[in-house]
């Protein structure tokens, strides 16, 4: 049990910043991280057409050794009202890396914990979870509801090589067809 409260700790403050609505300028890495840098794969995403900006941000998070969280984030209102799709990425924390390692278990416990504090942070409830894949990469797709039940978030999260991917869409009254091709366009590019 303290292994899954572990994670669920982890992971809620490496997703802190990737899920809020102001986001701050760029950091880069300070020279004292004792984490070892990997390069993220490469991924492609087909955000909506919209005329609001996608917005890319990188924000080092010195509780979890220095890990810096990157996030593009799309956001806006039209006629159903507000909309969010985002993608976030950041390298596993060394800890949670330790407590997943081999335990399929610890693995679908960090998954759940990361899109419900993702989600909650929104105003999530009535989460529902279920299995997904991208390749050969296991991951957790979630849905709830927002907006007092007139909306939905529906995210996937995924570990990929060194990383924790977790891509993200919803908003009030949002055409579920549209957040499902967002989804669906996320792969890695070798």
């Amino acid at each position: 049990m303290k292994s899954i409260q572990s994670i669920s700790v982890i992971i809620f403050f490496s997703l802190f910043m990737s899920c809020s609505n102001g986001q701050s300028p760029s950091s880069s890495l300070n020279d004292s991280t004792s984490l070892i840098e990997v390069p993220a794969p490469k991924y492609a995403i087909l955000f909506p057409e919209t005329e609001f900006p996608i917005n890319k941000t990188e924000e080092v998070n010195p509780s979890l050794g220095d890990i810096t969280v990157t996030n593009e984030i799309l956001q806006g209102t039209d006629s159903n009202g507000p909309f969010m799709y985002f993608v976030a990425y950041n390298q596993i924390p060394p800890d949670l890396k330790k407590s997943i390692e081999g335990d399929p278990e610890a693995k679908a416990v960090s998954f759940k914990a990361s899109l419900m504090s993702s989600a909650t942070k929104l105003g999530g409830t009535d989460f529902k979870f279920s299995p997904v894949n991208l390749g050969t990469n296991f991951g957790m797709e979630s849905i709830c509801k927002v907006f007092n039940g007139n909306g939905i978030i529906k995210s996937r999260t995924f570990h990929i090589d060194e990383y924790m991917f977790m891509i993200s869409a919803g908003g009030k009254n949002i055409n579920e067809v549209d957040i499902d091709n967002f989804l669906n366009s996320f792969r890695i590019i070798d």
